[in-house]
Order: structure tokens, then sequence, then C-alpha cells
């Protein structure tokens, strides 16, 4: 049993470094640089780099922090270190790579989509394992307690949007 334990352990350290690098990517080359924030902790941090020049990585995790006490109190601590691992994972290698692969300044909407790509890739490799990279997720399943009728997609669907909506209004761009 200890032996299957570690190998899934490896395995999941492995996924969530693939995973977050690939997500690291989606950030650091494609979306941040063309001024386009995601939904999550991640598009609030990259509008905290935008306002600020704050680290993404490293405002991901202040912004999950919180997030991860009140779900260990709230929700228990039984999902949680898997995503607390992936979001540390991929939170370094959104700082770490920021240094080392430079930014597409090409065409707004290839970055877009190429970006969509990448996220999508890498956050799916980490959702495949167990893990999340906090922000929306864990702030939907909180606001579900308090708001059972809606779905855990809608409460997603709307703190993203909202966040989406201030992101127009910090880069002073619709397209954004």
């Amino acid at each position: 049993m200890k032996q299957r334990s570690k190998a899934s352990l490896w395995k999941d350290f492995v996924i969530f470094i693939a995973g977050g690098s690939l997500y690291a990517i989606s950030v650091n080359v494609f979306t941040a640089p063309a001024a386009i924030a995601p939904g999550g902790a991640t598009g609030i941090a990259t509008l905290l780099n935008h306002l600020f020049s704050l680290p993404i990585g490293g405002m991901i995790l202040v912004l999950n922090l919180p997030l991860f006490l009140l779900s260990v109190k709230i929700l228990g601590i039984r999902f949680l270190p898997k995503t607390i691992a992936a979001t540390v994972i991929s939170s370094l290698l959104i700082d770490i790579f920021s240094f080392i692969i430079p930014p597409y300044t090409g065409n707004r909407l290839l970055a877009a989509l190429y970006g969509g790509v990448f996220a999508g890739i890498g956050l799916s490799l980490i959702f495949l394992r167990g893990g999340t990279t906090g922000g929306t997720d864990l702030a939907a399943k909180l606001l579900k307690r308090v708001l059972p009728t809606f779905s855990l997609g809608q409460l997603i669907l709307i703190l993203d949007s909202i966040i989406i909506v201030l992101s127009a209004v910090v880069y002073r761009d619709v397209d954004s």
C-alpha cells in the first residue's frame, strides 16, 4: 500500500509540474502581456500586476491563503492538500517562467487563443489528478454553503464574470 501511495504522490507531483508549466506559459507568454485577464485568482493577480507590478504567482498565493483557511474551517481538510500543492507549484512556475520565457507580442486574438489552449490543457492535467488552482473554484464551494440554490458552475461563472468586467475597467479596454 505504501509503495502505491508513494508512486501516486510522485505521479501527482509530476503532473502538477507539467500542468503548472503549461498554465504558466499561458499566463506569462500569452494572456498577461496581451492585457487579457482570465477569471479567478489568476485574473485578479494579473490585474494587480498591471496596476502595481506585483508578481502574478505570488499574488495568486496571497489571494488563495484566506480561501485555504476558510476551506479548512468550513469544508474540512480532505480535498485541500492537492489543491494547495497544485496552487503553490503553478504559482511558483508562473513567477519563475516570467524571467525565462519571453512574452508573445503578436496578434492579440492569437494570444487569447493560445493562452486559452495552454491554460485549458494545463488545468486539465491538474484537475485529472484531483487538484485545482484554488481561486474561484474554492470561493464557489464556499459560497455554495450560503447560496445553495446556485450550482457550482453558476457561482464560478458569476465570480469570473465580475473579474472579467473589472479587467475592462482596469485595462480601460473592453477588448481585454
